[in-house]
């Protein structure tokens, strides 16, 4: 199942808006904070849409210079 792209914004709105108001005083606070900050980041990846895969051009082979003429 997909988000249509307003469905992200609803959500990603949401999740800035939770961040927002949190008062962290203790370790589970921590982890919440770094759980929706992770969503939040992952709803930003959505609503980017897919990123192409660079892929690095093949190294040349060591071994002797080439001449040119």
């Amino acid at each position: 199942m997909s988000l249509s792209k307003r469905s992200i914004e609803i959500l990603l709105d949401l999740v800035e808006i939770k961040l927002s108001y949190m008062d962290i005083s203790d370790r589970e606070d921590a982890r919440d904070l770094q759980v929706l900050e992770r969503c939040r980041d992952e709803l930003r990846s959505l609503e980017r849409g897919p990123q192409p895969c660079l892929v690095p051009a093949p190294a040349r082979r060591p071994g002797r210079p080439r001449i040119v003429v």
